[in-house]
């Protein structure tokens, strides 16, 4: 029985800590006497408070949902047997999270192996389970706090193979802002720190572009958008489009999908400048209040030579997004990438094949 190599894919919240910590293979240190803004500094993932209990001022009273909690969810680097899964309190007294229920996922298969297991506070626990086939571990807290440690133990399925992210070997054009760190930066963003670091554009953009150029074309297996340690300043949403080696870039950047706004009257308006329109804010009448909302949608009427792969996928602050279903198939010799409004990417990892 080995270790399994784990990193977290997404949480529900951890206010008080850094989650990915959670994952990391060593024994959770001791902080105390150590602080932040935040108070008391804790090892691992802790969540925020009261997620169970709502306040009614009005009525004068409170509305309690045992159905409620909170969750993290870890990724095995290979898919794996899994045969005994540690949970850690270490250090959490009176902050644990209490009761847990675990769930591994391969595919879209999902096994049940711990169903609302008792945690004790500040204690390792070691549970023995019959042999699962997992790519992924989710564990929901009921309902709320602190753990230090979640590992999990087994046999991997194959060898560990990295594969090649085919944006190392692409140039990179069209970038509408890299204010505060370029693409590239997230085309090789591995999570080796533990601090925020890669593409991350300024507040005051209105969607935001770049281009991944190739030697040969490729197909597209997988994509990926890691949003890593980005947790109040993660773009909304992301969108992916193809363009095919028949086509030239130069001319068919005059034809990529652009930003388009729906006014409170009802007509729509596709701006040139799509950035400079809403900075400039010409969508208000002179004169005239500012409307209360504007529907701002991606237009591809025009984009007849760009491919829709991700048209559009919504993103989570601090996770790691993966892709395998793409709307068109194909070769591509060039990528666009856009991400809306604003914010920062830690990692873009493009998986597949070149022509040969």
């Amino acid at each position: 029985m080995n270790a399994l190599d784990c990193f977290l894919i997404e949480y529900s919240d951890s206010s008080f800590t850094n989650p990915h910590e959670v994952a990391q293979g060593i024994t959770p240190p001791d902080r105390q006497g150590q602080f932040t803004h935040m108070g008391a500094q804790y090892w691992g993932f802790e969540t925020d408070r009261h997620i169970g209990t709502e306040i009614y001022p009005t009525q004068q009273h409170f509305r309690f949902r045992p159905d409620k909690g909170h969750f993290l969810c870890l990724g095995l680097k290979t898919r794996s047997v899994v045969t005994q899964i540690d949970i850690d309190t270490r250090w959490f007294t009176g902050n644990h999270v209490p009761e847990v229920t675990v769930i591994l996922e391969d595919a879209d298969d999902q096994v049940i192996v711990l169903s609302h297991q008792t945690l004790r506070p500040n204690e390792p626990h070691h549970f023995v389970i019959p042999p699962t086939q997992a790519e992924r571990c989710r564990v929901l807290c009921h309902q709320e706090g602190g753990i230090a440690r979640v590992a999990l133990f087994g046999e991997a399925l194959t060898d560990p193979v990295s594969p090649i992210n085919l944006l190392e070997q692409a140039s990179i054009g069209h970038v509408s802002n890299d204010h505060y760190g370029h693409p590239k930066d997230a085309v090789f963003g591995n999570r080796l720190e533990d601090h925020m670091k890669g593409w991350e554009s300024a507040r005051s953009g209105f969607g935001e572009q770049a281009v991944f150029s190739f030697d040969q074309p490729i197909a597209l297996k997988a994509f990926v958008v890691d949003t890593y340690l980005h947790r109040l300043n993660a773009p909304l949403s992301c969108h992916l489009f193809g363009l095919g080696p028949a086509h030239d870039l130069a001319d068919s950047m005059r034809s990529i999908p652009r930003w388009s706004v729906q006014l409170e009257n009802g007509a729509r308006v596709v701006p040139e400048d799509f950035q400079a329109y809403m900075q400039g804010r010409h969508y208000a009448e002179k004169g005239k209040p500012w409307p209360d909302a504007l529907i701002i949608q991606l237009d591809q009427s025009q984009s007849t030579h760009w491919q829709p792969l991700l048209p559009f996928q919504a993103l989570k602050p601090d996770t790691y997004h993966h892709f395998d279903t793409f709307e068109t198939a194909g070769w591509f010799q060039h990528l666009l990438f856009l991400h809306y409004p604003n914010g920062g990417i830690h990692g873009l990892k493009a998986f597949g094949d070149y022509q040969s």
